[in-house]
């Protein structure tokens, strides 16, 4: 089953009919060449066509004649021309494309003293288009992402930027807001905690900054409040026009899906896409007292694996067998007087998942006598997330903190259901290829391979292997020392936080300065991040922490040869590999980079047992494994990928459940 399905959630400015999850082609859009895309993705690696190439040196040529115009005039042209698109006069879509990015451009120029590259008027258009632009790391997307805004706001209908975390939705904002606002678009931002007014606010302006959860948390805040007022009576429609009461309606923030332009769209439609958006109360209304999430803990030291419960490691899923489930009910204590919100063997297996799945340091923290998530794919902590359906209370009584109460679900959307609702969809990463499938699959979604503005000169060195994970260590420690006499920055990223503070203590006992950023610290992630590249710097650093922030060596740095990547292990995923990479060598500099196996790695561990004893095999003495195995992991990789591709399917199937039991309830 693919992700094709409707979507019959309420919007606030829709009608009883539903919309489809394909990228919809409106005459009002620049997609009248979409099929230009579309054509060319059977490609392996389809890049600008050629029409694209005629445009931009349309684009560049009536540039050259607006830096004349007052600002003024400059805002007073693009108003005009977004007069002759709404009125969908007989101008061609493509000449008014043209027109609007030199417009946006000159007011570039003139707000921030930056033009754009060829390569960025290249992604510009193809998001224009509704496709995603694969721009390498590094390459300018803050800017970038003023061409598709321009071009999808002519039609007034309002424009969503989506970005990956608050702090680069509060960048972006503040970049772009003095280009847009000088042709005259207006710009807001919907940040989370915002009270309503200054959410109502932000979504009526022409473009819409906020990270991509927020923009679904807003939606369902709005399908609360439509909930709340309940179906219109038959004539209440034509009551509120006739005498002019508006205080009937609910009051939403959003105001429509015409288009949303998403960063690091890879991150938001593959890798967070497994984790539905859940909006919840502070309670249940029913109370469960701690005693019974501190027995099934009880009950869950006592049970044996494989005999009392199996746990999947590909899936990290567990169960419980006939004997643990009679053996749970033998050794709990009297839960009689106690009032249960599930069958009690859910306790037990939520027990056993706080204490053999759920890691500490790895899948959550602990601070000040609270229990924290921490993001899987991006190493970041949410202090405001909780676990469903007791979890969060089994780690919690396993950690021996005070249990909060089970919050309440009261409304839900997956990432796809909701990036699905906007007629037009576009975004741009470094990552996208390998997933053609996926991405035309759910969302219609073409990728367009855009150039690098220079030649890469980054170095990939071999892949080193080795027999665990404390050889590893002692490697990349010893690595990090010799590169250290050349003055060589080096930044380490290690896939989970517990890795990031177990390397640095090494890191410490062998007298090597360095910083850590996993989370955990109170510092401005993207100002530690942003130092990596300064000579000498060593920076170990969770795989995406400081995303979307550039590494720039300084010139002793660029001279010792760059910045070096230290992959503390092989992600799941491919693309995160890539993504590690390509920090280090951006813009034609100098770099270099490496990836550290060891047969403990949690990939390995998972997925190729086998692997696992091979590497113990034939190391040597000092846990060296000389043989290359890098065939082998990208095998693991893609049966992860695969792993991954299936939970997200599962995801859409619980939504169409989900959707069932609403209709089936009225």
């Amino acid at each position: 089953m693919g992700c094709g399905v409707a979507i019959v959630e309420r919007s606030a400015t829709a009608t009883n009919q539903p919309k489809h999850t394909c990228n919809k082609t409106a005459p009002s859009n620049f997609l009248a060449n979409v099929k230009l895309i579309q054509n060319r993705i059977k490609q392996q690696n389809p890049g600008p066509s050629r029409l694209d190439g005629r445009m931009l040196d349309s684009i560049k040529q009536l540039g050259a004649g607006l830096q004349d115009l007052s600002d003024q005039a400059l805002s007073s042209r693009f108003g005009e021309l977004r007069h002759h698109h709404q009125s969908e006069s007989n101008r061609s879509q493509d000449s008014r494309l043209v027109e609007a990015f030199a417009l946006i451009n000159e007011s570039l120029r003139r707000t921030v003293s930056m033009s754009a590259y060829d390569v960025q008027f290249l992604a510009g258009l193809a998001m224009a288009r509704g496709a995603i632009a694969e721009m390498q790391t590094g390459e300018g997307k803050s800017l970038t992402c003023a061409f598709p805004v321009v071009a999808h706001a002519l039609n007034g209908k309002g424009v969503h930027v989506a970005t990956v975390n608050a702090y680069l939705a509060e960048r972006d904002f503040e970049f772009l807001k003095p280009a847009l606002e000088l042709i005259g678009l207006t710009a807001g931002i919907s940040e989370s905690g915002a009270d309503p007014e200054a959410k109502r606010a932000a979504y009526s302006q022409d473009v819409t900054f906020a990270t991509g959860y927020e923009l679904g948390f807003d939606f369902l805040r709005d399908q609360i409040a439509m909930r709340q007022q309940g179906a219109d009576r038959l004539g209440s429609k034509l009551r509120r026009d006739l005498f002019g009461d508006s205080n009937q309606l609910a009051v939403t923030s959003q105001r429509g899906f015409a288009a949303a332009i998403i960063d690091e769209i890879d991150s938001v439609f593959i890798d967070e896409a497994t984790t539905p958006l859940v909006l919840s109360s502070g309670q249940l209304g029913t109370t469960v007292e701690e005693t019974v999430y501190r027995n099934a803990t009880l009950v869950a030291e006592s049970l044996e694996m494989d005999e009392h419960f199996s746990i999947d490691e590909s899936k990290k899923a567990l169960s419980l067998t006939e004997a643990g489930f009679e053996l749970a009910h033998e050794l709990s204590q009297d839960n009689s007087n106690h009032q249960l919100l599930r069958p009690w063997r859910l306790y037990v297996e939520s027990a056993l998942r706080a204490k053999h799945v759920m890691i500490r340091d790895i899948n959550y923290v602990v601070r000040d006598d609270k229990v924290e998530i921490v993001d899987e794919y991006t190493g970041r902590i949410f202090a405001d997330r909780n676990w469903r359906d007791g979890l969060h209370q089994a780690v919690e009584a396993k950690e021996n903190v005070p249990i909060t109460e089970e919050r309440k679900t009261i409304a839900r959307i997956s990432r796809q259901r909701y990036f699905q609702r906007y007629d037009v969809l576009c975004g741009m990463t470094g990552t996208a290829d390998g997933h053609q499938s996926e991405l035309m699959e759910c969302y219609r979604l073409p990728i367009v391979i855009i150039p690098r503005r220079k030649k890469l000169a980054r170095i990939e060195l071999p892949t080193r292997y080795f027999k665990s994970e404390e050889n590893k260590i002692n490697a990349i420690v010893a690595d990090v020392q010799q590169r250290n006499k050349t003055a060589q920055p080096v930044l380490i990223g290690t896939r989970t936080i517990d890795q990031s503070l177990r390397l640095s203590a090494q890191l410490h006992s062998q007298n090597v300065d360095h910083q850590v950023l996993n989370g955990v610290q109170d510092e401005d992630e993207s100002v530690l991040i942003a130092g990596a590249g300064a000579d000498g710097a060593v920076t170990v650093a969770t795989n995406m922490a400081g995303r979307g922030t550039d590494i720039k060596p300084d010139p002793a740095a660029l001279e010792a040869g760059g910045l070096h990547v230290i992959g503390f292990e092989r992600n799941s995923s491919i693309r995160i590999d890539r993504q590690l990479l390509g920090r280090a060598g951006r813009q034609g500099d100098p770099g270099s980079g490496q990836f550290f196996v060891s047969a403990e790695d949690d990939i390995v561990v998972r997925h190729d047992r086998g692997l696992t004893k091979s590497l113990r095999r034939i190391s040597s003495a000092d846990g060296v494994a000389s043989k290359d195995f890098d065939r082998r992991v990208r095998r693991i990789q893609q049966v992860a990928e695969k792993v991954g591709y299936q939970s997200r399917r599962e995801v859409m199937r619980e939504e169409l459940w989900l959707d069932k039991v609403k209709k089936a309830a009225g």
